[in-house]
């Protein structure tokens, strides 16, 4: 037997496959339930062009803490299904963009899904899904478009959104979601 000794900022640092398969041997060794499957995806999961990505973050720009966590969702470090769908874990989204809890994330993904339903016009569009385990799931083409808009903003040395202003972000009361 060979044993190994890690320390957190080395799996913190470790690509979302190993440290889901830490997770998976930690389980296993403390004779915890294996992560069930993930929930079926939304029929209408959302593929954002950039365009839209940007019409979004120029909507939500004026709330940090929600622009944080879309731009997060542009990081090439999710993990990604056969369904070209990549997986990210909502704790590492609040750690990431330093909101204090996951439902900090929540209501900020909720109201990012408000935002997407007007900008595309479709209500039964989603941008994400969750499951049990706490992961979230975006369409891959999205994360791609999100990550082209931050690229874009880089390139340009631009860090303003369009030149148009931009409708305001309604405020979720804590448990409700937006209308």
């Amino acid at each position: 037997m060979v044993g190994i000794t890690l320390a957190p900022e080395q799996i913190r640092a470790a690509p979302p496959e190993v440290r889901h398969w830490l997770e998976q041997q930690i389980a296993q060794t403390l004779g915890l339930p294996r992560a069930v499957a993930p929930l079926a995806m939304p029929p209408r999961l959302a593929a954002c062009t950039p365009e839209q990505a940007g019409a979004i973050l120029g909507q939500i720009q004026g709330a940090l803490p929600v622009a944080s966590v879309f731009l997060e969702l542009g990081r090439e470090q999710g993990g990604m299904t056969a369904e070209g769908v990549r997986v990210f874990r909502l704790a590492e989204i609040a750690r990431h963009t330093r909101l204090p809890t996951v439902e900090h994330v929540l209501e900020a993904l909720a109201l990012i899904d408000a935002v997407l339903h007007r900008v595309s016009g479709n209500a039964e569009a989603t941008l994400y899904a969750l499951d049990r385990q706490g992961q979230c799931y975006v369409a891959d083409a999205t994360c791609r478009s999100i990550h082209a808009v931050w690229q874009g903003m880089l390139m340009n040395g631009t860090f303003a959104g369009p030149a148009e202003p931009a409708a305001p972000v309604p405020p979720v009361p804590p448990g409700e979601a937006p209308a």
